[in-house]
């Protein structure tokens, strides 16, 4: 600067002096008056002068604004941290990849003149070999994390980020510095090119060059934070959505996480209470106002209201898995001695097998309540990871330890199940074999009672082949199914009744009570021994039945032991007295011993005696109208009569009869309103009201055409007349006698 002026300088001295002379030569020759008059060349360099010297005051503010900018660039690099955390993590991915060109550039060299087969350069091979070791040996010692984490950030690999949660964390803190370095390498950069501008130093353009990439990479990982910043804040609102989600899934319905809780409840409790305890007993020393005895009184009624909730969690006080580890007993195993036994069988090893499967979904539910723990940890640990402005430690810390106890039950709960499996396997495999024994035992039995049923149906068969008489069919077709039942009952007492003596000792000891309490049940048994061993009433027989005023009459269906089963037929009882047939009636068998029973068809006897009563008058022919009625019914019942003289015949070898007459019979009374005559007759027991009918309508119709015989019937006589008779006096009276 300084020479420029000088020359500048020079040069406007001599152009003055050569002017001057220029002119001291005109005046000398010429006449006219001195005028100084410049020449072109002064002019020239006049103007030249003026540029140097508007080019010197422009250089010399450039220089200024040089000088201005190199303080500003002084202080700027002073507020840029070149130990930082950004800063060396810059460093360290600059100068890793500065090594590794440098490395590339050796190999190359040592490769090329490993190549050149003509003159081999040991010394310089050797060397680049030094040079090689010692870069490799510079890139191990360089700090490899943050490169990494460098190069993971300009690369923008969220997944690897993501992984690597930690140390992004630590680029997430200093974010606020990366952003003040990014805005002061901004200025930076506008003072380098500005420098770079005013100077053409290669050393401006150098530094401007290195601060723009350094600042292109650092933005760039600028907004890869902020982008990983918005996808781990995405994340983190996932994690916590599984985390309301696995609460909700762990309060839902978990018997081992409510029983869990209440041990938790149980601890807690009980360390209030131990502190309420410090409390009270600190009060009861020094409790002499009146608010202290207050909160005396309240904190004794708290310590009551403790007490009472930790005797509701007393069984979950010693361990919070006891009632679930332990499964349910095993009840005695069934004796199985018949085959009704067969289904306790079955239903006592389903009831094992239930119990067995309920502890098994125990374990189960056990397992998927871990899963869902094991769920529980690992997003804590994520949110842990991600989120650094909470502490989640006492969760994870909870976790552990449920997840931990939990492990523990599992443990015990899987050697209890195979201990409780193999017994009640074993005690399954006990009760199926005696199931077994009573099959095979139950099959004999009705295989036999399969045979004796064929055996008695053939009897049967044979009976009702060879025996023609209905009434000792019917006996004997009893006695078979008497025999063939008893057969049964037998044989079934013998098989499923190991003890028959102590079964009659029984019998023996309870046999008054029975005799009191079934004693219409003994006696109806009685009663039916005593009907079929007396023969008295028999299958088909027409019976009648006197009970407390009523009369039943029908023939007899059934007699069972307890009762005769009688089918009311249209008899004259029916017509006079009930009005109704057709029902069945059930007579018990005690009724032999206590009511009258009358059989009109016993033994071979089927014929009655019937009789019906006409009235005619006093004035009659009775002893015509006596042998018209005895002429009809010894014409409609003469079958019957000749009946009843054979089966009369029969009866004289079981009993004694001394009037074996069995003509119709007639005869003749005097009654109130006429003359009675009175017609007997034998005929069907079954059938008695259709003889009846034709008999009587054939009398009365033989009756009206006899002019001598007139029907009476009851009948006034009134006379009329006027005169008036007179009532006799009481002195008039006759004692009548």
């Amino acid at each position: 600067m300084f020479n420029i002026q000088v020359v500048a300088f020079l040069l406007l001295f001599f152009s003055i002096v050569s002017a001057d002379k220029t002119e001291v030569s005109r005046s000398k020759t010429d006449t006219l008056p001195l005028t100084v008059v410049a020449s072109p060349v002064s002019i020239s360099i006049v103007n030249d002068i003026n540029l140097t010297q508007q080019k010197l005051e422009i250089e010399a503010k450039i220089q200024v604004r040089i000088k201005a900018l190199e303080v500003k660039k002084r202080d700027l690099s002073k507020s840029i941290i070149k130990d930082d955390m950004w800063s060396n993590a810059y460093s360290a991915y600059t100068k890793y990849h500065q090594e590794q060109l440098k490395l590339a550039q050796i190999k190359s060299q040592i490769q090329s003149l490993s190549l050149n087969s003509e003159k081999v350069d040991k010394k310089k091979i050797k060397r680049l070999n030094k040079e090689k070791k010692l870069t490799i040996n510079l890139l191990k010692k360089l700090d490899t994390q943050s490169k990494n984490t460098f190069e993971k950030l300009l690369d923008q690999d969220l997944v690897n980020l993501r992984l690597d949660a930690t140390e992004f964390n630590k680029y997430e803190l200093n974010l606020f510095a990366l952003e003040s370095k990014i805005d002061l390498l901004h200025t930076l950069k506008n003072l380098l090119s500005e420098l770079a501008r005013l100077n053409q130093s290669s050393d401006y353009k150098n530094d401007k060059v290195n601060t723009d990439e350094e600042l292109t990479k650092l933005e760039k990982v600028h907004k890869t934070i902020l982008l990983v910043q918005d996808r781990r804040q995405q994340l983190l609102n996932r994690l916590s959505e599984s985390l309301e989600k696995i609460n909700i899934e762990l309060d839902k319905d978990s018997i081992w996480e409510k029983s869990y809780n209440a041990y938790l409840s149980y601890l807690q409790l009980r360390r209030d209470l131990s502190d309420l305890h410090k409390r009270i007993e600190k009060l009861a020393k020094v409790g002499d106002t009146l608010s202290q005895k207050d909160e005396l009184e309240q904190l004794t009624e708290k310590e009551r209201i403790l007490t009472d909730q930790l005797m509701l969690l007393k069984g979950h006080g010693t361990s919070p898995f006891a009632n679930l580890l332990q499964p349910e007993d095993i009840d005695e195993k069934p004796q199985i001695s018949n085959p009704i036994d067969i289904f306790t069988g079955i239903s006592y090893n389903k009831r094992n097998s239930e119990q067995l499967k309920v502890y098994i979904k125990r374990g189960t539910d056990l397992r998927q309540v871990m899963i869902v723990i094991r769920k529980k940890i690992n997003v804590l640990a994520d949110m842990a990871t991600i989120d650094l402005s909470k502490d989640y430690t006492p969760q994870l810390s909870d976790a552990t330890k449920r997840l931990e106890k939990f492990s523990v039950a599992l443990s015990t709960l899987i050697s209890t199940k195979d201990v409780y499996a193999k017994r009640v396997e074993e005690i399954e495999l006990q009760v199926k074999k005696k199931m077994e024994k009573q099959l095979y035992k139950m099959i004999n039995i009705g295989v036999i009672i399969v045979v004796l049923f064929l055996f008695f149906f053939l009897t049967k068969m044979m009976a009702k082949k060879y025996i023609t008489d209905n009434e000792r069919f019917y006996m004997t077709n009893k006695v078979i199914t008497f025999v063939n039942v008893n057969l049964i009952i037998l044989i079934l007492l013998f098989n499923y009744i190991e003890n028959v003596s102590y079964l009659v000792t029984v019998l023996g000891f309870a046999s008054a009570g029975i005799a009191i309490a079934m004693k219409d049940w003994f006696m109806s048994i009685l009663g039916w021994l005593v009907i079929v061993l007396g023969g008295s009433i028999h299958v088909g027989d027409r019976i009648r039945v006197d009970k407390d005023g009523m009369l039943y009459v029908g023939d007899v269906l059934d007699i069972s032991l307890s009762r005769i089963t009688l089918l009311e037929d249209i008899t004259l009882t029916s017509y006079k007295h009930n009005r109704r047939a057709g029902r069945i009636i059930f007579i018990p068998n005690n009724y032999v011993f206590t009511t009258m029973i009358a059989n009109y068809t016993h033994v071979s006897l089927k014929t009655v005696w019937d009789g019906i009563d006409i009235m005619i008058t006093f004035d009659s022919n009775h002893k015509k109208a006596m042998h018209i009625a005895k002429e009809i019914s010894r014409k409609y019942a003469k079958g019957y009569t000749d009946i009843t003289r054979k089966q009369l015949n029969k009866l004289r070898s079981r009993y004694s009869l001394k009037n074996t007459n069995v003509e119709p019979r007639i005869y003749s009374f005097i009654e109130p309103y006429g003359i009675q005559i009175s017609t007997w007759y034998l005929t069907n027991a079954y059938a008695t009201l259709t003889l009846r009918s034709s008999i009587s309508m054939e009398i009365l119709d033989a009756y009206k055409l006899e002019d001598d015989i007139t029907i009476a019937y009851p009948t006034q006589h009134l006379n009329l007349s006027e005169v008036e008779r007179e009532m006799p006096s009481v002195d008039d009276a006759v004692e009548v006698i």
